[in-house]
């Protein structure tokens, strides 16, 4: 009995020893041996690469999963794995990502667009549209003729396009005659040769008023007319509304 308790006891001593010496071996190769994951944001990878090795890790970067920041310049470490301050183990390796830097951006070609037109292009491309120039060129279309910066140039977001525009020929003006009770043909006619427009022609019967006579004109008589914009004529017809309208 006594040699059975003794057996007993001793193997008690030998499991108890054995839990130990595992625990022991334990806190020596998983926690006493951990080191601190330092913090590589920031970094280039030559520098990262060191900071690692100093404290007996690695650096492993993951160069598919690099990505476009705004803050972060091109090639510096954005995230990493394990995080800054966390335990590591010797030898285990850090990953990293690298940041493309911002997003590159270019100006759009503006040429021949209005102002307006040219504003909404560019808030598309995260742009502004900056101060508008303009000049006068009979020879010339209306729309914007010259850009800075230059398209498919790299710009910065938000950075303003200046651009410069030309506005076609000067404009022509005139005081608006009074046309009422003239030959609606005659009228058309006379605008058109200094360069105004015509609109079509509105028809009313009119008793006692030939046909083809201008009955009413927009804008009025004494009106500052410009070349930009187009008249309007009311003119009678014929009562068997077989007389032929002015075409516009």
């Amino acid at each position: 009995m006594i040699r059975l308790l003794f057996r007993l006891i001793y193997g008690a001593l030998l499991v108890a020893v054995f839990v130990a010496a595992v625990w022991f071996g334990f806190e020596r190769s998983i926690v006493g041996r951990s080191v601190t994951v330092p913090d590589l944001t920031g970094l280039t990878p030559e520098a990262a690469a060191v900071a690692v090795r100093a404290v007996g890790l690695q650096l492993e970067e993951q160069s598919g999963r690099a990505r476009y920041d705004e803050k972060m310049a091109r090639g510096r470490v954005l995230l990493q794995q394990p995080e800054a301050g966390s335990l590591a183990k010797p030898a285990q390796a850090v990953r990293v990502v690298l940041s493309l830097g911002a997003r590159e951006i270019r100006a759009p070609e503006l040429e021949g667009l209005a102002p307006r037109a040219a504003a909404l292009k560019l808030s598309r491309e995260s742009l502004a549209l900056g101060p508008v120039s303009w000049y006068r060129d009979p020879s010339a279309p209306q729309g914007i003729v010259a850009q800075d910066p230059d398209a498919e140039t790299p710009v910065a977001k938000g950075e303003p396009i200046r651009v410069l525009m030309s506005r076609g020929a000067p404009d022509v003006r005139m005081v608006m005659p009074d046309f009422v009770g003239k030959d609606a043909q005659a009228v058309r006619e006379r605008l058109e040769k200094f360069g105004f427009r015509v609109g079509s022609a509105r028809f009313e019967s009119y008793d006692g008023v030939r046909a083809n006579t201008v009955l009413k004109q927009f804008p009025p008589a004494g009106y500052p007319l410009s070349n930009h914009e187009v008249v309007s004529l009311t003119v009678s017809r014929a009562p068997d509304a077989g007389a032929s309208a002015p075409r516009s």
